[in-house]
């Protein structure tokens, strides 16, 4: 009998495409994470999110004065955080039986994992950062647009960045929900988290509401 464990359980795993690609959509910013020859590199950045056919891309770009883009070699990883929260051990109905109940911690996020690409083009940079743009400034009664800074200016800024752009071969969604426990254990976290009134937390109540409803068991 094998002794691997398997990690993430399954029931943690989110593995429709469609629902994680939303999510990175809905979050936008990350963590790029590589490595280098001597150190590991992770920068906070915004992401594009295209199709390439039927293959996500993740398009991002650093500062210039960044050394991790210098190093990039390889696969990248990029890391999406949802909302999360700690869940307090009374709100189970274990624990009101039993006593064996202990604390944990919900929360959703993604990472893609693939090749990237280093793209030293001022067109490129101009399409992607225009891009990235409009998407973020979709719905502003007054949307701004590259255009609306003197050209001078802008063509600086870009000479100041380089671009990032990752090939998602792999996609691990993790939705840890308390899928494991029973259903009365899993009304008594939403209730709690519901109770609350913290943003995080009801984030995280209404996503455990959305897989109740989704359970066939």
């Amino acid at each position: 009998m094998s002794t691997d464990l398997v990690y993430p359980p399954p029931s943690y795993r989110e593995t429709r495409a469609g629902t994680i690609l939303d999510f990175i959509r809905a979050v936008g910013f990350g963590q790029l994470v590589s490595t280098g020859p001597d150190r590991p590199y992770a920068t906070g950045v915004p992401f594009l999110l295209r199709q390439d056919g039927d293959t996500p891309v993740l398009e991002a770009h650093l500062q210039r004065a960044n050394p991790q883009w210098r190093t990039m070699r390889g696969q990248a990883l990029a890391l999406f955080q949802g909302p999360h929260a700690y869940i307090h051990p009374g709100w189970y109905e274990t624990k009101k039986r039993d006593g064996k109940a202990v604390p944990t911690w919900n929360y959703i996020a993604v990472q893609a994992l693939g090749p990237v690409e280093i793209i030293d083009d001022a067109a490129w940079l101009r399409r992607h950062v225009g891009a990235l743009t409009a998407g973020h400034e979709a719905g502003r009664a007054q949307p701004w647009t590259p255009e609306d800074a003197p050209a001078g200016y802008i063509a600086a800024l870009l000479r100041g960045i380089v671009g990032v752009s990752l090939t998602v071969r792999e996609l691990d969604g993790r939705w840890k929900l308390n899928q494991n426990h029973s259903e009365a254990n899993r009304r008594g976290v939403i209730a709690g988290l519901t109770a609350s009134g913290d943003t995080a937390e009801l984030q995280i109540a209404e996503a455990m509401t959305r897989l109740e409803g989704e359970r066939v068991d």
